[in-house]
């Protein structure tokens, strides 16, 4: 009998899903955080900078700026420097379709 896992038609063998247990378990406590959550959300569909960010997130510039380092050291958002400014971007295709599937599932208005 073979340990395996159907979703959606998909069958992974949990041993190998396993493997990738420790990297989704980071994934999702960097979501599980209000701050970073609403960061993220933010990026969502354009690069910021701090001071940019502020007017999305209710938060002081030092708050905002260490959750940036912890989205920056998981590799949920990656940087651009022009002169002094940093800007902000989603870093992968996976954050910004998690966090559109977050948007649909909580904030989208129903039609």
């Amino acid at each position: 009998m073979t340990d395996n896992l159907a979703v959606d038609n998909l069958s992974v063998d949990t041993s190998e899903m396993a493997q990738y247990t420790m990297e989704a378990e980071l994934y999702l406590k960097q979501l599980a955080n209000k701050t970073r959550l609403m960061v993220l959300c933010s990026l969502v569909d354009k690069e910021l900078s701090v001071t940019q960010m502020l007017d999305h997130v209710d938060v002081s510039q030092p708050v905002i700026s260490q959750h940036l380092a912890l989205l920056r050291e998981s590799k949920m958002v990656a940087t651009r420097r022009d002169g002094q400014t940093i800007y902000y971007r989603l870093a992968d295709e996976r954050v910004k379709q998690t966090i559109g599937l977050l948007h649909k599932f909580f904030c989208a208005q129903n039609d």
